[in-house]
């Protein structure tokens, strides 16, 4: 089977229609059906049920589609790393990014990189922990620039740049607002609010509270720190987060957790066992470089 083919198949399955497939492939509809035929003929099976102007994929499709996507975008990443190869200077980086990270790390890494190497493109994903863990698993992104609260990364696959501290913040109002400093054990009577339980902070951040003895009452759950933020500036209860840019327009009071270490190391992850194309080795290497230049 040939390339082409398999690049008929796909478009054919999500479009559920010849016309538009040879449309978007560029190709006319009898060579497209030709190919499809052929490609039928090889498998020994129908890939499609037709039926009038109707189309749809059979069982054998619907089984054989995910195989060839994969293979697709394997393809793809090889062509990507050969050109790569050619000149890495040249070349894609996909990066996904955590919201909290975007106003603050990334843009600095982002503008000394370019000054060395302002050929190299970049296509930026903002996502949480999550998302970019599944991005990397399925190779659509090359590097995800991330905490290490989930415990998956090291030295094979993580690249350290930076320990970021992390503060309680509560509403100007708050009686909280007396002190820059309390222990996390005295917060345990209050309201807090947070991420989804499935966000890797809130995991971290009810890692600390057991630690200090509590388990916090969560009042309300965003998935965003300008969400969070608002909430707490509305005094509907206080929260532990990393510094964000903008925070400080807000009636809210930072304060720093006395008690507890509560830091986070952020830094570039990809997928374990992975190969990264040449120019997303270029962005690591030059990234852990700086690093002792202060980011």
């Amino acid at each position: 089977m040939e390339m082409h083919q398999l690049r008929y198949f796909k478009e054919i399955a999500e479009l559920k229609h010849y016309g538009k497939a040879a449309e978007r492939l560029h190709v006319s509809q009898p060579a497209l059906t030709k190919a499809i035929h052929k490609l039928e003929d090889e498998l020994e099976v129908l890939l499609f049920n037709r039926t009038g102007r109707s189309i749809d994929s059979s069982s054998y499709g619907r089984a054989f589609l995910p195989y060839v996507e994969r293979a697709l975008k394997e393809l793809e990443q090889g062509r990507k790393q050969l050109q790569g190869m050619k000149n890495p200077s040249t070349g894609t980086v996909r990066l996904a990014f955590l919201q909290s990270i975007g106003t603050t790390l990334l843009p600095t890494i982002l503008r000394d990189f370019r000054q060395v190497y302002p050929a190299v493109s970049f296509d930026l994903v903002q996502c949480s922990s999550k998302e970019a863990l599944d991005l990397l698993e399925r190779g659509d992104i090359d590097l995800c620039l991330i905490t290490n609260f989930s415990h998956t990364f090291d030295a094979e696959n993580w690249v350290p740049l930076k320990r970021e501290q992390l503060y309680g913040y509560c509403a100007n109002a708050h009686e909280l607002a007396v002190s820059d400093g309390w222990p996390l054990a005295q917060l345990a009577a209050y309201d807090f609010v947070g991420f989804k339980d499935e966000q890797l902070m809130q995991q971290q951040f009810v890692k600390w509270c057991r630690e200090a003895g509590f388990m916090p009452t969560m009042v309300f759950q965003g998935t965003d720190v300008p969400t969070v933020a608002g909430l707490i500036s509305s005094d509907l209860g206080i929260s532990i987060l990393p510094y964000y840019s903008g925070l400080e327009a807000l009636p809210i009071h930072r304060f720093t957790i006395t008690d507890m270490d509560c830091t986070r190391d952020i830094g570039l992850a990809w997928k374990r066992g992975g190969v990264l194309t040449a120019s997303a080795q270029l962005f690591v290497d030059f990234t852990s470089g700086q690093q002792n230049n202060g980011f």
